[in-house]
This record gives C-alpha cells, structure tokens and sequence, in this order.
C-alpha cells in the first residue's frame, strides 16, 4: 500500500529535543483596568518538589523510548503514521506530558517561572527536513487535549530535494477523537491521492487545478467515509453497543485541519484551510525593513462573508444560519470543519444515535432542515517560498494562539526570536544521547550553577509600574489581556515556546504565571489548546539528515 511505504513521520528524525533541555536564552485601551492575578507568595517546598517528582517520573518513561529509538535506529521503520515501534517514543512523551497536565489539574500548583517554563516546555519539538526546520509546541487547557499535531516526509523520490514536506495542525472540539483520526490518516490519504494523480512530480504551473482539487478531494472523501461508516452502523442496528460507540465517536465530535505541503524541488509552498485554524507566512519586506504578516489561509465562521454568502447560496429558502452577533453557523463557531455529524445529518439520525448509543442531542428548534450546514472542503493558498538573507517563515496555530494574538503581531514576536537565534542551532548543538540524558538532571558541569544561570533569566519579578493590560470580557465572562509587541521577551532557543509564552503575557510575569497556574475546567475559559508549528525554510540540513539527525 503506498501509504504504509512512503511517508515518514518527522518527529521521529529528532533524538534530542527541547523538551528535555536544561538551557534558556537569555484593540485600543480604554478606561482603568483590574488585575486577577495578585503576587502570590513563594509556592509551598513541598507541593512544587511533588509535582517536579511527577515530571521525572514520567520522563524516565519517556527516556526508554527514546533510548530505544537512539540505540536501535527506529527512525528508519518510520514508514507510516501509526507505525506502533516509531510511534513508542511520541507515545510515551504524550503520556509523560499528559500525567504532567492531569497532576497540575488536581493540584492547581501555584507556579513559579521555572515550573511554568518546564509544563510549556513539554509538548516542545523540533523536526528536521533538507530545506526546512521547524519548531513545534503544544499547550493543553482541555484534559485531555483536543488538539493534534502531525509533521513527515512524502518519500517517494528517496530524495531529500525532491520529496514533499508537510505539516498539520488538527483542532479538536467536542472531544479529541476527529483530530486524532485525522492526525493519523489525513496526511497519508493526501498524500496518497497527489500520488495517484501524478501531482508531486508534474510540471509547475500557478495555482495548479489538478492539485488543488486532489487536495480537496482527500479531505471531502475522508470526512465523507467518517459520516459514512458511522451512519451506516446506526441505521443497522448490527452490532453490539460499544461497537456502535466506537465507530460513532469520530463522527460525533469535530475537528479543524490546517494542512502545508512543501515542495523543496520548485521552492513552493501550499496550505490547505478547513476551519479556523491559521497559516501566516513572515516574508520579509526591504522597503519596510521588516517581516510582514502574509495570509496563507482565511478563518472560516460565520464572520467572513464569503462563507456567509456561500451558506446562502446551499440553503436558499431557509433564514440565515449564521447569527451575525456570534458568527456562529447554528451554534457553531466555524463554518467548515471534520465530523460534526449533528450539522450534517438529518434529525432523526442524530436523534437514534442519542437514543440508541448515548450520542448528543440533535441541534434545537427544528434549526436543521437541509443539511449539511459544514463542509470538510478546504481552501487552498499557494506561494513560492522566498529564501536568501531573509528566508521567509510559516507560522500554523490553532485559534488557541489566535485568540490572543494577532497574525501581524505573531510575524513580529518570531523577527525579534530571529534577531538574537538561529533557526538550526539545535542541529549544531545535537549530543549523543548519554550527553542530553546528563543534561536532563543539571548534572553537566556544576549543576548549581547551571540552575543559578537559569534562575537568572527566569526571574518572577516585573517591573512594577508595568501596566499588565488586562480586562474584563462582557461577552466571554472572564478576564482578558491585551498583547502586543511592547509586552514580548526573547529568552527561549525554543521558537515555538517563545510564541506561546508572548501569547500568554511574556515579559508581564504575573500574568504568564497566573494564566499557566489556572487548570481545567476553569482553563478553558480563559485559554483554549494551543498547538504551534513555526517552520523555517532556506536552512540547508542535508548533513544533518545524512548523519541521522
């Protein structure tokens, strides 16, 4: 099967990681705000040294896996996503970061910056192509996370300059299950179709049809074989009831995709958009002496008109299905997303899987006529990648990220982590593996004076005429806080980190604290997941890929 041969998952090329690192770098406002989060006083010794004992715990956990795949070369049996060798070491640091989450859940520790950097730092990765690095970070709020991640290589031309790269960020809601399913499959179904249409290796040409409609063909038909299944299985009444569940739960909860594919032989770029998850490429501008933020993908609710007027056009005798007030597409934040069968299937069939397999209740009021109302079509943006002295860059998040921070300021927070890192520092720097196992417990050198340099630059003071910029949201209920450029700090080697902290409050100390300290449920009203992807191109990682980085 071409899928099982051809794609390598990249987070398997990586045996050292930030995860396991010990090193740091170094709306217009209007009337008087109120802060939240008070200073609180020195976390107690022995709460903070438990929850620390539950990271080592799990990270020793980890480390087998990732020993394992040092010692034995497991990247070479990487083939396909659900590859159970390949997949033992991500597998296990999920585990270690979601044993992290659940234990700061039931304990909802006071952090300091140092607690606080280590639980953003779980989730941190990098991956590794010919002409691409990227940085990657996960931040959950829901427990468990409802975001997905997916970063490999199409090996079809067994060679690094020709074979595509590709990326995903999959946003869960309504439960993780869609986004893992699509995590899984959707890269290989691509993949495989642009494959079987002779699309990877065919002459350039601008906004190539064929391509673009192969792409949106395997989102169409996966979400189509998602519903399929599952509503063939309740019409049938065959089965047992944890059979029905099982094949249901894909279908029930949703999912947003935001997928890039890189073809390093023409240098393009092309990011296909279901949902409201966002694509923005840093490109730089001589003229204006700086990056500047260039759309690769539009969020698609019920406030861009486009999708308000499409939605019209496919239900032409009903009322809007959009409220202009929310946006919401009947209840529903986004307009295009995966699963979400209860938009796309008649009532009745939503009501005989409440009846029959525990399912949701069907969408209220009689508000759903003539379904669907969401679609898993993507909409597909394309550019030459531009490289040189400024190489351009991709940021993919989750609305997570989006939510407090905008596509222009998010360009800027990763000029300024330009300005003072190197995108491949991490290759330079690799160790053996017995070298980054020494580092995890501070044991390199002086181990006092590496957490006194740490401790240095991780201080929980501000200053305190700093104004922290927070309000209180009417319509959401919670406190917010307002983000821009003045508020950011350059301090993490790690970029995606870096992102998710200015994200959070940055250099506003007591805010990034008090916003990382809160814990599901509560999380989830004041931040969503965030899952980051920050790719770098115009890096030459050949040899890095050669010696088995």
């Amino acid at each position: 099967m071409w899928a099982q041969r051809s794609l390598r998952p990249l987070r398997s090329q990586l045996h050292r990681t930030v995860r396991f690192s010990r090193k740091y770098n170094g709306n217009q406002y209007q009337g008087p705000h109120t802060t939240y989060f008070q200073q609180p006083p020195e976390p107690p010794k022995a709460r903070r040294s438990y929850f620390r004992s539950i990271l080592i715990s799990c990270t020793f956990i980890a480390l087998g896996a990732f020993g394992h795949a040092y010692l034995f070369d497991v990247s070479d049996l990487g083939l396909i996503v659900s590859e159970d060798v390949a997949d033992a070491g991500e597998d296990l640091s999920v585990a270690m970061a979601a044993a992290a989450q659940d234990t700061a859940a039931r304990q909802v520790p006071m952090m300091d910056m140092i607690t606080a950097q280590e639980f953003l730092e779980l989730r941190a990765t990098h991956s590794v192509t010919a002409k691409a690095v990227a940085h990657s970070c996960q931040l959950p709020s829901n427990l468990p996370c409802e975001d997905a991640v997916h970063s490999g290589v199409y090996e079809l031309f067994h060679d690094p300059l020709k074979d595509w790269a590709v990326w995903s960020v999959f946003d869960g809601h309504a439960g993780p299950r869609t986004a893992q399913l699509l995590k899984e499959f959707l890269p290989v179904i691509v993949g495989g179709k642009l494959y079987e249409d002779k699309c990877l290796d065919r002459s350039y040409v601008p906004n190539d049809y064929q391509i673009i409609r192969t792409i949106k063909n395997a989102f169409t038909e996966l979400d189509h074989d998602i519903l399929l299944e599952a509503s063939q299985r309740v019409q049938s009444g065959e089965g047992d009831l944890a059979h029905g569940i099982h094949i249901t739960a894909a279908a029930l909860s949703g999912s947003c995709a935001l997928l890039a594919l890189f073809d390093p032989a023409r240098s393009i770029l092309r990011v296909a958009n279901t949902g409201d998850s966002r694509a923005v490429l840093g490109r730089w501008d001589a003229k204006a002496g700086k990056y500047i933020a260039q759309p690769m993908s539009i969020d698609q609710t019920g406030f861009n008109q486009s999708e308000v007027e499409r939605l019209d056009r496919e239900h032409p005798n009903e009322a809007s299905s959009v409220d202009p007030k929310t946006g919401r597409v009947h209840g529903i934040m986004i307009s295009r997303a995966f699963g979400d069968a209860r938009w796309k299937w008649p009532n009745e069939l939503s009501k005989m899987v409440q009846e029959k397999f525990f399912g949701p209740p069907p969408r209220p009021d009689g508000m759903i006529k003539t379904p669907p109302y969401l679609t898993a079509e993507p909409e597909v943006m394309e550019t030459e990648v531009q490289t040189g002295e400024r190489p351009d860059f991709l940021i993919m998040a989750s609305d997570g990220l989006w939510d407090n921070m905008s596509s222009e300021d998010a360009v800027t927070c990763v000029q300024l982590w330009l300005d003072k890192n190197k995108p491949d520092k991490f290759i330079e720097e690799k160790q053996t593996f017995m070298q980054s196992l020494s580092e995890i417990f501070s044991s390199r050198k002086d181990p006092s004076q590496q957490l006194k340099r740490r401790r240095n630059i991780l201080v929980d003071d501000q200053d305190p005429n700093m104004d922290e910029e927070t309000y209180y949201d009417e319509i959401e209920r919670t406190m917010k806080w307002r983000v821009s450029p003045k508020h950011f700090i350059v301090e993490d080697e790690h970029c995606g980190v870096h992102l998710i902290k200015n994200a959070l409050g940055g250099k506003r100390r007591n805010l990034f604290r008090g916003v990382m300290s809160i814990q599901p449920p509560l999380s989830r009203n004041v931040r969503d997941d965030i899952s980051v992807h920050v790719i770098f191109f115009g890096v030459d990682a050949q040899e890095a890929l050669k010696s088995g980085v």
